[in-house]
C-alpha cells in the first residue's frame, strides 16, 4: 500500500497531501496546485462564487451552507448531489475544487480534513476518524467522534470541533443579513490571547491597514469609580498594560489600541493607556455592545494563543439605531493620542 504523507503550515492548516499544494487566505482555502494544474476559488466571505484555472472558469451555486450544488460554464451544466453526510459516489466524478459544506475532500480517501487538516470526516462511516480534544467533558460532546450531533442537514462544522462552530457560521450569516439596518459591523481579528479571568486582547487590521491591539474586558462605575476588569479585582492603567506585557504583547509593534471596554473614555483611563503606551487610543464614553470574547473562541486558556481568522462585532449608530435619541445610542467613541503630542479628539 503506498504512503501519503501530509504537510501542514505553522498555524495547523494543510497545504500539501499526494503532491497537491493549498494556500489560504485567513482560514479559507483559495488556491490548489498539482503539478502545473493550478485552481483557485473566488469567495466573498462566506459566500462561494465561482473557480478558475488553466482550463476555464466556472461559476458555482450553492447552498446556504456552501455545498456547492451546480457548476456553470459556457459548455454546459453540471449537478452535483451528495446523500446528508456529504457522500459522493467516485463514478459521479470531480465537477469543483470545493463540495459539501463548501470543504475541500481529501483526493485519496474521500474524507473531508476539517479544521484545514485537524481532523478527518469520513461521510461513508458517518463520524470522524479521530476524536475531538474537546471531549468528552467540553463543548465538544460526550460523543467525540460524532459528526454535528447526528445531525448533518441544520448543522455543520468547519473547524472539526463538534457542531459549535456550525452555530457561530449561523450567527454570521444571519448578522451577516442583518447587521445593515440593525447597524451591526465587524472586522477581522487575529491572534486572541486571554490575560486573566476576565481580560482578553487580539489584534485587528484597520481599513488603512494599521495594526491596532485590541484590549477586551468589562468596566463598569461602582461607588463613584471606574471598575475595569473584574469588580472584585480590577486593574489600573497601568497594570491593564503590564498585564498585557506580560502576556507578550509588544506595544511597539502596532499603530494604535482599541480599550473595547464600557467607559473606559472615562475617568482619564484611556489617556492614561495612551501615555504609558505611546499609541493613539480608541476608547468608549458610556457602554460599548460587542460579541463576547468566549462565544468567539471557547475553552481559552490564559497565557495561550489562539489564531482563528473571525469578526468582531460591534453596535454602533447606523442602522435602525441612527433614529434613537442621541442619549440613547451606545457608540460613543473617543480618541486619545499622547499628551505630549496633542489633544483629545472626537470621532
Amino acid at each position: 500500500m503506498p504512503t501519503v504523507l501530509y504537510a501542514y503550515d505553522p498555524l495547523d492548516r494543510l497545504i500539501q497531501t499526494a503532491g497537491i499544494r493549498r494556500f489560504y487566505n485567513s482560514s479559507r482555502m483559495t488556491t490548489e496546485i498539482e503539478g502545473t494544474v493550478q485552481r483557485s476559488v473566488f469567495q466573498v466571505g462566506d459566500h462561494v462564487l465561482a473557480e478558475g484555472g488553466a482550463g476555464g472558469s466556472n461559476l458555482l451555486a450553492t447552498d446556504l451552507q456552501r455545498s456547492v450544488l451546480h457548476t456553470v460554464n459556457p459548455d454546459k451544466t453540471q449537478p452535483i448531489a451528495y446523500n446528508v453526510y456529504g457522500h459522493r459516489p467516485a463514478e459521479s466524478g470531480v465537477a469543483s475544487v470545493l463540495g459539501f459544506n463548501g470543504e475541500r475532500a481529501d483526493p485519496v480517501t474521500g474524507h473531508y480534513l476539517l479544521g484545514n487538516g485537524y481532523r478527518a470526516f469520513n461521510p461513508v462511516l458517518m463520524r470522524f476518524n479521530s476524536p475531538d480534544s474537546w471531549s468528552p467533558f467540553g463543548k465538544g460532546g460526550l460523543n467525540s467522534y460524532g459528526y454535528c450531533g447526528g445531525d448533518s442537514v441544520n448543522r455543520v462544522d468547519s473547524s472539526g470541533h463538534f457542531f459549535l462552530a456550525a452555530l457561530r457560521k449561523a450567527a454570521d450569516s444571519f448578522w451577516a443579513f442583518y447587521r445593515t439596518p440593525i447597524g451591526m459591523h465587524k472586522k477581522a481579528t487575529s491572534n486572541y490571547i486571554k490575560l486573566n479571568s476576565d481580560i482578553y486582547a487580539y489584534e485587528q487590521l484597520s481599513k488603512k491597514g494599521q495594526r491596532k491591539i485590541v484590549l477586551d474586558t468589562h468596566g463598569s462605575f461602582e461607588d463613584g469609580a471606574l471598575k475595569v476588569g473584574s469588580k472584585d479585582s480590577p486593574v489600573s492603567p497601568d497594570k491593564l498594560i503590564n498585564l498585557a506585557r506580560e502576556g507578550g504583547i509588544e506595544f511597539d509593534k502596532y499603530d494604535a489600541v482599541k480599550l473595547m471596554i464600557c467607559h473606559s473614555a472615562e475617568a482619564n483611563f484611556a489617556q492614561q493607556v495612551s501615555n504609558l503606551t505611546g499609541l493613539k487610543t480608541k476608547a468608549f464614553k458610556g457602554t460599548a455592545a460587542a460579541v463576547p470574547i468566549d462565544f468567539l473562541v471557547p475553552n481559552m486558556e490564559v497565557g495561550k494563543i489562539y489564531q482563528p481568522m473571525i469578526s468582531m462585532r460591534t453596535l454602533r449608530n447606523t442602522g435602525v439605531f441612527k433614529h434613537f435619541p442621541l442619549s440613547q445610542r451606545n457608540y460613543d467613541p473617543v480618541t486619545f493620542v499622547p499628551e505630549k503630542q496633542s489633544a483629545i479628539r472626537r470621532n
